[in-house]
Order: C-alpha cells, then structure tokens, then sequence
C-alpha cells in the first residue's frame, strides 16, 4: 500500500475499470485501489466507445471510497481532470495539454487521452467512484471522428509507473482539497486549460446539435452555451463535435 492506495500492477486486463471493481468486490476493507495494466485489450471510452492501445500506452483506473452527493458528481468530475492535467504537466512541463469538455486531453489539437468516470450510486449517494484513465504514449491510432496523437512524437520521457503515481497522488491530493475550499477553485484551473471556452461549439445530445458560444462552466461542471438564438442554456452530458 502507498498514498491511501493498495497499488496493482497488472501484464494484461479486458479493461481496467472492470478489473478493479472486481478487486474491490473481492475486497471487504474502505481502501482506495490503484490498477495500472500494461494491456488492455478491450478498453472502453464515453458513449460505448471503444479505447484502443497497445503495450507502452498508459492504461490505469482508479478506485475511490468516498461518500458523494450525486449532484456533486459534475464537480468531480472537474477536479479529476484538472488533477490528471497538473501532474502530466509535471512530467511532460514543454507540451501543452488541453481539455475538451467533458474528459478528453488534446496536444495541438488532436486526441492524445480521454477519462472515464463511472459511480455505484445508492439513495442519492456515491458509494464509490472509478476514474479510468488512458493515454496515447507509443500509439496514435486511426479514429474516422478526429486526429489523435501520442507522447512519444514530443518526448522520450515515458515513464508509465511514474505517470501512474503521480497522477494518482493528484487525484487523491485534488478529492482532499475539495473537501476545505470550494468549487471556484477547480473551475478557475479547469477553464484555463480548456480547449475551447470562449469559442463556438457544436454539441452533439441525444442526437440533436446545438451550437453556440461555449461561455464557461457552471457550478455542476456543466457547459454553459449561449446558442445563435441568444439563449442560455447547459449542458450536464453531451459530446462537443
């Protein structure tokens, strides 16, 4: 165990998120569980998606035992992209990483991670969140929706155990802040490393598209838009296209 976690590190999984809620079931302790697969074989992304990677890709989920309002589940999801953003700005301090809403990373525009956060939710509570995390080190594959890129076109240092620690102290370091100052915080940092705040976008929710300024984030973590219309509205889940 190390930094509240119990730590696996794991040659091969189906999906990191799926493994670690397995060994928190086989579990009967409240400890926080940290899994880094060096394959993951069938990744998953938002929307069903599928996240592909190969050896040499960072592929990790996070378990957290933590008792969240559900309405406070748009703030977490905030601050567990900004903790991310933070320590691979540590590792990687010459490339600038950006957000697009709600969990993607982008290096110069193209896709080079994306976060998964999944809940058991009971009576209005969370019982315990799961963050997964994937990011293109030595693979950048082919996706027909956009461009993807990986770390190893900027830098040699890709060091998976070393990313794996560090952003799990971040994440674990982010959730004990939250508890002492309030959400402005967050989103403060949260909209200086976004991709597209200021901008138009197109938002793509259950199958009907709105498109608009992206003005900023409100309290839940939604996007907020000011559409052609001049009407504001938000956005709680969607995919920008």
């Amino acid at each position: 165990m190390d930094q509240n976690f119990f730590n696996y590190y794991l040659d091969k999984v189906d999906s990191t998120n799926i493994k670690i809620k397995k060994i928190s079931e086989q579990k009967s302790n409240e400890e926080n569980i940290a899994l880094l697969a060096y394959n993951q074989t069938s990744g998953r992304g938002r929307s069903k998606n599928y996240w592909i990677s190969n050896y040499g890709d960072l592929t990790c989920s996070f378990l957290i035992k933590k008792k969240i309002e559900v309405d406070k589940l748009g703030q977490i999801n905030i601050l567990i992209s900004v903790a991310i953003i933070e320590a691979l700005k540590k590792i990687f301090p010459n490339l600038i990483i950006k957000i697009k809403w709600p969990n993607d990373l982008y290096v110069e525009n193209k896709k080079i991670g994306g976060i998964l956060l999944e809940s058991q939710i009971n009576k209005n509570l969370v019982n315990y969140l799961i963050i997964g995390l994937g990011i293109n080190i030595v693979t950048s594959p082919i996706i027909e929706k956009y461009e993807t890129t990986k770390i190893s076109n900027y830098t040699e240092n890709s060091d998976l155990k070393k990313i794996f620690h560090l952003v799990r102290d971040h994440i674990y370091k982010n959730i004990c802040i939250w508890d002492k100052k309030n959400f402005k915080f967050f989103k403060t940092k949260w909209i200086s490393f976004s991709k597209d705040v200021g901008g138009t976008v197109s938002i793509k929710k259950n199958n009907n598209f709105y498109t608009g300024n992206f003005m900023t984030i409100n309290e839940n973590g939604e996007l907020v838009m000011n559409t052609k219309e001049k009407k504001t509205i938000s956005f709680s889940f969607g995919e920008i296209v």
